[in-house]
C-alpha cells in the first residue's frame, strides 16, 4: 500500500486547474458582468415595485384581460353583464410593460370587481339580488297584513326588506379609492 495515490492526486490537480480557469474568466469579465448584474437587479426591483404598487403606474404597466380564466369566465359573465348593470371589468391583469422593463416581466391579478364608491356598494349587488323583484308597494301591503294577522313583527315591511343592501356593514377600509 502506497502513501500517495496517483488517482486522487490527478483528480485534485484537475479540480484546481478548473477552478483556476473559472477564476481567470470571471476576473477578466468582471467589467461586463458587474454592470449587467446591477442592471438586472434594477429591473427586478422596478418590476416588483410597479407590479405591487397600490395605484397603478401608467407609464410602466398596462392592463390586460388575456388570460385563460378571464376568457372562460367571460363566456359566463358576458351575457349577465349585458343583461344587468353590474359592470364587471374583464381587464384586471396588471402587466409590466415589456418596452419599459425588458426582463423580469411580472403580472398581478387586481381586484377590479370591488366597489369603488358608496353607490357601488348598493347598486352593483342590488342588480344581482333576486329578492329585488319582490320589493314594491304591493309586497309591503301584503307583508304588513301578514305581520298583523300572525302577530309577527319579522314579516312587516320595515323589518323584512326584500332586496335591501346595507352599505353600513362594509368596513371603511373596503371603500378605498384605487
Amino acid at each position: 500500500m502506497s502513501l500517495f495515490n496517483k488517482e486522487k492526486g490527478q483528480g485534485a490537480a484537475e479540480c484546481l486547474l478548473g477552478l483556476t480557469l473559472l477564476v481567470v474568466v470571471t476576473v477578466s469579465l468582471k467589467d461586463i458582468l458587474l454592470p449587467a448584474e446591477n442592471t438586472q437587479t434594477m429591473y427586478l426591483k422596478l418590476s416588483r415595485q410597479v407590479t405591487w404598487e397600490k395605484l397603478r403606474d401608467l407609464e410602466n404597466t398596462k392592463l390586460s384581460g388575456s388570460y385563460r380564466l378571464n376568457d372562460d369566465l367571460g363566456r359566463v359573465f358576458g351575457p349577465i353583464d349585458s343583461l344587468l348593470p353590474v359592470n364587471l371589468e374583464s381587464e384586471n391583469l396588471r402587466v409590466t410593460d415589456p418596452t419599459k422593463i425588458p426582463i423580469f416581466n411580472m403580472v398581478r391579478l387586481t381586484d377590479s370587481w370591488e366597489a369603488r364608491s358608496e353607490s357601488d356598494l348598493t347598486s352593483r349587488p342590488a342588480s344581482l339580488v333576486v329578492n329585488n323583484v319582490l320589493s314594491g308597494d304591493v309586497t309591503e301591503i301584503i307583508q304588513d297584513g301578514l305581520g298583523t294577522i300572525f302577530l309577527a313583527e319579522e314579516l312587516e315591511s320595515d323589518s323584512l326588506i326584500f332586496g335591501h343592501i346595507d352599505p353600513n356593514v362594509v368596513p371603511e377600509s373596503a371603500l378605498l379609492e384605487r
